[in-house]
């Protein structure tokens, strides 16, 4: 069986930046480990495999390496990005279409420059769900190989979901952020105990002014030790910080 992919780096305009997701567009009659296997073969953190939908324009289902996600913020970029310049959209006109996910039907909307070349892909995840958890910090920071006193432990203790389930945790500053080496089967025992897929770390110091907050994510569950950059955990953690008035900016960068 042969099936053709495309390796789509989202979140960026060059192939060294942003986060690699695969694509598959025409995907024939897979099994879940196959999928599984391909996106592993591919060496990126989840691949988006396309199919017909009868309640939605598409139905997308996502593999990391090691099991199928409900929802993935990058691969659904590059999934969408990847459909406009192959022409899935008549005329390249602005569009907004309808993804059916295990996450639910979810809006993604597509806009063209006036050259009719893609100019942006949107998507809009979930609405935030919070739970409060009970959160041990000396096991959290054990995890992360730092001392207790460089996380805030002044923030709400929750997990929160916009599509996947993450634990936010707040660091003092952008050093400690930039110099944590966690213990991913630490991380991973903690995840599977929270019943959450990730670790979503964050600072406020930053190194762009207009910047909300700085972050790391690490989702061994997944078979990825570290995420570049995830639309569903930050879709997740910015609601949270939204939700809990820490921040009041609804435009975020």
């Amino acid at each position: 069986m042969k099936v053709k992919a495309k390796k789509v780096n989202a979140f960026t305009d060059s192939l060294e930046g942003g986060n690699p997701a695969g694509v598959i567009l025409n995907s024939p009659d897979l099994t879940d480990k196959q999928m599984a296997y391909i996106t592993k073969q591919l060496k990126v953190s989840e691949t988006a495999f396309v199919f017909p939908s009868n309640i939605a324009d598409f139905k997308i289902r996502f593999f990391s390496p090691k099991i199928e996600v409900n929802l993935c913020g990058h691969a659904t970029i590059a999934t969408f990005f990847t459909m406009a310049l192959e022409g899935f959209f008549p005329n390249n006109y602005n569009s907004v279409v309808k993804q059916e996910t295990k996450a639910g039907i979810l809006p993604v909307s597509i806009e063209f420059s006036d050259d009719r070349s893609v100019n942006r892909v949107m998507m809009t995840q979930k609405k935030p769900i919070l739970k409060d958890i009970y959160l041990d910090i000396y096991e959290i920071a054990d995890s992360l190989k730092i001392s207790v006193d460089k996380i805030d432990d002044s923030l709400p203790k929750q997990s929160v979901s916009t599509g996947l389930f993450t634990l936010p945790v707040c660091v003092e500053s952008f050093e400690t952020l930039k110099s944590i080496k966690p213990d991913f089967e630490k991380i991973k025992k903690i995840c599977d105990k929270l019943d959450v897929g990730s670790f979503h770390l964050f600072t406020f110091q930053t190194l762009e002014p207009r910047s909300i907050y700085h972050a790391r994510n690490f989702a061994p569950v997944y078979g990825i030790n570290e995420d570049p950059v995830t639309g569903t955990a930050n879709g997740a953690v910015c609601s949270y910080l939204l939700r809990n008035n820490i921040i009041h900016e609804n435009y975020l960068i």
